[in-house]
């Protein structure tokens, strides 16, 4: 990790899941030599995507909380930073929320750039993440430690546009995104 210039703090996220456990690593450093590492066990089911996202989300709020103004990420997942660079779209039916959580907390940020770096190059949080999935809170004396118990998101349904007229498609929309069949048997 490289030492940020004076008015420019770092943020290095990475998660780590296993069956049983999720855990997010976040390291945050900046003025005055200010380095805050936490490990973050996740108490809820989330898939490989959705970890990146909290692990962005809760970096972002931690970098704002510090009154961080520029902000430079870091982060292994390809998907998550094309995604936040407008490369790649969200179309899973739950990453657009964490997509406009995260550019929510974004436009708190004066100047924020956001770099894929290679896992193998992430290796402090991911330690920081495998721990947080794997230890008992207590266990670790230098880092903070927590479990979150909800998701960073809001649950609401997140519209990407207006209401759609429908059309021949709706039915088949209504049963792949809410699994709801059409009135009728023929027509199910």
């Amino acid at each position: 990790m490289t030492k940020p210039p004076p008015d420019w703090w770092n943020l290095y996220v990475d998660d780590a899941s296993n069956m049983k456990e999720s855990g997010v690593g976040i390291i945050l450093e900046g003025l005055d030599n200010v380095t805050l590492e936490q490990a973050l066990k996740l108490n809820f089911k989330v898939s490989n995507n959705q970890v990146e996202y909290e692990a962005l989300i809760v970096g972002l709020k931690l970098a704002n909380e510090v009154g961080a103004k520029k902000l430079r990420c870091y982060i292994d997942s390809q998907l998550v930073q094309g995604q936040v660079a407008n490369k790649y779209q969200t179309k899973e039916t739950v990453l657009p929320r964490y997509y406009h959580t995260a550019k929510t907390l974004i436009d708190d940020f004066d100047f924020f750039k956001m770099y894929h770096i290679p896992r193998e190059s992430n290796t402090k949080e991911n330690l920081l993440s495998k721990l947080a999935s794997t230890k008992n809170i207590g266990n670790l004396k230098t880092i903070i430690q927590e479990t979150l118990q909800a998701l960073t998101i809001d649950t609401k349904e997140v519209m990407a546009g207006e209401e759609e007229e429908p059309d021949w498609m709706t039915p088949y929309k209504n049963f792949l995104i809410r699994g709801v069949l059409p009135p009728g048997e023929n027509k199910a």
